[in-house]
């Protein structure tokens, strides 16, 4: 979904009504690689965050999901803080 801010890979609606926003990452390793966010796009996600509770009128919480060519997925819960 295209917001003003930024492009946001994956929009889900939690079971509780909320909506997750996922931030999708390619990664060579399994393990989480801090230096891969950069702070000018957590920003731009932020504001997107911001765009989107506003405009779905719904708590909306991000998380990064990192994934490996082999399919190896790691999600770093609740970036929005």
């Amino acid at each position: 979904m295209k917001t003003p801010f930024a492009e946001v890979d994956l929009i889900f609606k939690t079971p509780e009504g909320h909506a997750l926003m996922v931030e999708v990452k390619t990664a060579n390793l399994a393990d989480f690689q801090p230096h891969r966010i950069s702070k000018k796009q957590k920003a731009r996600l932020t504001r997107a965050l911001q765009f989107l509770a506003e405009r779905l009128d719904s708590l909306v919480v991000a998380h990064w999901a990192f994934v490996t060519k082999d399919g190896v997925v790691t999600i770093i819960e609740d970036i929005s803080g």
